[in-house]
């Protein structure tokens, strides 16, 4: 299909709004691969598929994730690393894709398309061992990771416990609140530091890493501590080329199995842009057509991206059956082009196996949807109007067959009317040669003409209220509408003159036609008016047959129910029979028949209760809780209820009717202005401890999924890592990493 005609029934549009509930920019990648569905055979199966997604889809959760496909690719390469960032990404999905797995998989007994999904989410334990292994929940490389890398981080933490020690000698000197302007040890270059005031600078003897962006503070290396921090540096880029060993093997893992991993990822982006689809079809409340080979119908079909953006949107029904092609007319803002644009967008989004806001519906399977919609004027290619849309026909045409629909808008306009109607009669006429589906609107008499008299093409009008010169948006067949010239103009503020004078000018014989065919059309009305009561009136009927099942199926169960109870006080009756007996007789042969006669009358019982049938999708209540039979074995059932899957007996289970799904809204908003940084350096334990509490909760609130918390390498760090390790508010945190201020911060992440 033409990327023109794509953009003319702005499809671009649908996908616009299907990203916003996409989780990654892999999956915005994905959909824009996606293309119709030429092959009928394939369009079923794969609106069989999303119908059984769409049935289980609230089971399943995705969050976000990154794009690893570059990722993936890479760590096949020889001696390639991946980073850990790149690495976390990856372990992320492997997970996501493990949980959906775990969704899914339950499903595929009873909706067996889900299995060409769940068959592709492989499982990774051996990726997962050696990341879980190797790196920590706060996101860094384990010390257990590698024997030398244990040893180099040992030595590191010795040489900054000496350096802190002397450092904190000249902090506690006599003098150093003079010399000194904050008591802390920070960082600068990778080197431990003290911050003096510039006017003090001379005060002690050490290397200069900077001042601050006031030049009140200058950060001093003082001369005791250069020597373990250039040792400190040597042991930390020992420490980083252990890290990068560490991640190398991890990456030759990830490698061995990139070529499975790459395929549960493409899934994970099926599985996402499904996700997305099932809220788009929330809100447009979708439904599926049937496919048929030669009519289409659609019942009650509204325009999607009029769905999406306007609440009260009127439906209409489209219906080209019997004959192949619909010559729609009526005057300017009728809903003409929404119609057309209307039956466009809905067989793409049906050859997407998309939903698509119906009633009920039928529609053929297309290779080729041709449109010529709207002003084609083109001024850098020397193209008028006419010339646009007759290069766009001659483009089109010789691909035209009796598997194409072609959507023609406003045809013969642009041109002499004589000579427009006359090629607009001829194009229709080619397109019937051809037995294609067509769709077209015009003004022109003579095509209007041509329609009525024509045994391929139904006349049509949109309804026109001529009190208020508004639109009804209902189309009236087998007829022609009017263009209602006069009474637009009228209605707009024309001169009167100056319509009386045009109307003088209408030939008579047009005049007559014009009564004529407003009598036919109210006639039309009135029969569409009571076609339509007779419909309420069987969907009424439909509604009062379903109740009236509804009540039988629930006298049926009450029935059941009371027999259940029946045979269960039938069974205990016969215990308490057994032991008044046993009670009674005194010799032990007659004890023993007594027992053998209970016993085969309560086998009699039992069996008359295992009679209920039940099979695989079942849905039934179980001591209050409602789910489905997973499997049915040897008199019991397996069930899911809520998640919880158990074993049960089956005369412990009431069978009941399918319960269906809720529809869900969802609302969107717009956050500015997000907390993602603190600094608590200077205070107070306490009132440091009360702020990061408070910043927390504020940074909750407002969907802020990561913060970081700058709080120095003194006491109140250890402090504060011990109230995150066991806050609600915290996931997990890790110190932050050099280039984000190093041991003296702290990431904390707020969501998973």
């Amino acid at each position: 299909m033409r990327e023109k005609d794509l953009a003319h029934l702005e499809l671009e549009k649908v996908f616009e709004r299907i990203k916003t509930h996409l989780n990654s920019k892999a999956t915005e990648r994905f959909l824009e691969t996606l293309k119709p569905i030429t092959d009928p055979q394939a369009l079923r199966q794969e609106v069989q598929l999303v119908e059984d997604f769409l049935a289980v889809e609230e089971g399943l959760k995705i969050y976000p994730f990154e794009d690893v496909e570059v990722q993936i690719k890479k760590s096949a390469l020889q001696d390639a690393v991946l980073s850990l960032e790149e690495v976390l990404g990856i372990y992320k999905v492997i997970k996501l894709i493990k949980d959906a797995r775990k969704a899914l998989g339950p499903h595929v007994p009873v909706r067996k398309s889900l299995n060409s999904l769940v068959k592709n989410l492989h499982q990774f334990p051996q990726i997962e061992g050696i990341v879980e292994s190797s790196i920590d929940q706060r996101g860094f490389v384990k010390d257990s990771a590698s024997e030398e890398l244990s040893g180099i981080r040992s030595k590191i933490r010795d040489l900054e416990r000496k350096i802190t020690k002397r450092l904190e000698n000249i902090l506690n000197r006599p003098d150093a609140g003079r010399i000194l302007s904050d008591r802390i040890i920070t960082i600068r270059n990778n080197r431990y530091v003290l911050p003096v005031k510039t006017t003090e600078i001379n005060k002690i003897v050490g290397i200069v890493h900077g001042t601050s962006s006031s030049g009140y503070t200058t950060y001093l290396e003082p001369h005791s501590v250069v020597e373990l921090n250039n040792k400190l540096v040597i042991l930390k880029e020992e420490e980083e080329e252990e890290v990068k060993k560490v991640l190398r093997r991890i990456t030759s893992y990830i490698g061995e199995f990139s070529h499975k991993l790459m395929e549960a990822f493409q899934t994970l982006l099926k599985l996402d842009y499904l996700k997305a689809l099932s809220m788009l079809t929330k809100e447009i409340r979708g439904k599926f057509p049937r496919l048929s080979e030669d009519r289409i119908i659609l019942k009650s079909v509204r325009h999607p991206i009029l769905a999406l953006t306007t609440k009260d949107v009127v439906p209409i029904d489209i219906r080209i059956e019997g004959k192949r092609g619909l010559i729609l007319t009526g005057p300017n803002t009728g809903g003409k082009t929404v119609t057309l644009k209307t039956l466009g967008l809905c067989c793409l989004m049906f050859q997407l196996a998309m939903p698509i806001p119906i009633e009920h519906g039928e529609l053929p399977v297309f290779e080729g949807i041709f449109t010529d919609i709207g002003d084609e004027q083109s001024i850098e290619q020397s193209l008028s109007t006419f010339s646009a849309h007759i290069s766009n026909l001659i483009e089109f045409l010789p691909l035209v067959n009796d598997k194409t629909l072609v959507l023609l808008d406003e045809l013969g306009a642009g041109t002499d009317p004589v000579e427009g109607s006359a090629l607009s009669i001829g194009v229709l006429e080619y397109l019937k040669e051809r037995s294609a589906f067509v769709l077209a609107t015009t003004h022109h008499t003579p095509v209007k003409l041509y329609a009525m008299e024509s045994d391929y093409y139904t006349p049509a009008s949109v309804s026109f209220d001529k009190e208020s010169l508004r639109p009804t948006y209902t189309i009236l067949y087998e007829s022609v509408g009017s263009s209602m010239a006069f009474e637009i103009a009228r209605r707009l503020g024309m001169p009167e003159e100056i319509l009386e004078y045009a109307s003088k000018r209408v030939p008579a014989e047009f005049e007559k036609f014009s009564k004529a065919k407003e009598s036919l059309e109210e006639l039309i009305r009135e029969y569409q008016e009571k076609l339509k009561e007779l419909e309420q009136l069987k969907a009424e009927l439909e509604k009062l047959k379903a109740e009236h099942m509804l009540i039988l199926s629930s006298a049926e169960r009450i029935k059941e129910e009371a027999y259940k109870e029946g045979l269960s006080r039938a069974m205990e009756y016969l215990k308490q029979i057994e032991k008044e007996a046993e009670e009674f007789f005194k010799s032990a042969r007659e004890r023993q028949r007594i027992r053998q006669f209970v016993k085969e009358k309560a086998q009699q019982i039992e069996q008359e209760m295992e009679e209920e049938e039940f099979k695989v999708g079942d849905w039934v209540e179980f001591m209050g809780s409602r789910g489905r039979v997973l499997e049915v074995k040897e008199g019991r059932l397996h069930l899911s209820l809520g998640g919880v899957k158990a074993w049960v007996d089956r005369q412990k289970v009431v069978k009941i009717q399918p319960i269906e799904p809720r529809d869900e809204v969802h609302s969107f908003d717009i956050k500015r202005g997000m907390p993602t940084e603190i600094n608590l350096i200077g205070l107070s334990a306490e009132e440091a401890l009360y702020r990061l509490e408070m910043f927390l909760k504020e940074a909750k609130a407002m969907g802020v999924k990561s913060v970081k918390v700058i709080h120095g390498t003194g006491t109140i760090k250890k402090v504060l890592q011990e109230f995150l390790e066991n806050s609600d508010l915290a996931v997990f945190y890790r110190e932050g990493y050099p280039r984000e201020g190093g041991s003296g911060v702290s990431v904390v992440f707020l969501e998973r």
